[in-house]
């Protein structure tokens, strides 16, 4: 990963003013200390298609894109919204029993979406893409609406909890999460991330 900040401090590269730390593949930390990092997550051997994309659609280039591998086998139109997509998944269904509109005879069948509680970490959907919501439940909204940053509705990325060791008992002052532990963001290529926050 590209170490990014540490204790909320950015690392910049003096002479751009660009993000500019690290690249490592091991880093360790001390309790109380924050580090953020990025690295590529290109969803090759999931063996389903994480952007949801079914053969149902597949001339209908509006909800199912076209996956052209490159010479790498990924999708190199960034413009798409399934930019970098691992094209071997591509079309490939992730659920057995959907209940909205994605492809059927995956390998799992996945809970009903609208009976789940939902929270500020996850938006609703296993997919990615702006409109990954729509694939998981079709036309029945999934709350709470508007009150994540990343915008089930919009971005759709995954964010969750990667690495804790007192998961369910993590808080600081009594207010969940807190403690030591680690959180990722998984978001798709076309959205980019603003290095002038």
């Amino acid at each position: 990963m590209r170490v990014l900040a540490r204790d909320g401090n950015l690392l910049l590269n003096a002479p751009t003013g660009h993000l500019a730390g690290p690249l490592l593949f091991t880093t360790t930390t001390t309790p109380g200390m924050t580090l953020d990092g990025l690295f590529e997550f290109t969803g090759k051997g999931l063996n389903w298609d994480m952007y949801g994309h079914h053969l149902a659609d597949a001339n209908n280039a509006a909800v199912d894109p076209a996956c052209t591998p490159d010479a790498n086998g990924y999708h190199n139109v960034p413009t798409d919204d399934n930019y970098y997509e691992w094209c071997g998944d591509h079309d490939k269904a992730l659920e057995q029993h959907p209940f909205g509109n994605v492809g059927s005879g995956g390998p799992i069948t996945l809970p009903d979406p609208n009976i789940l509680a939902n929270g500020a970490w996850y938006g609703g959907s296993p997919y990615l893409g702006p409109d990954a919501t729509g694939r998981a439940v079709g036309a029945t909204p999934i709350p709470p609406s508007g009150t994540v940053a990343n915008d089930p509705g919009s971005e759709a990325g995954w964010a969750y909890m990667w690495h804790s060791h007192n998961e369910r008992e993590i808080t600081t002052n009594n207010i969940f999460p807190g403690g030591m532990m680690m959180m990722m963001l998984v978001d798709p290529w076309v959205y980019p991330i603003n290095e002038a926050n």
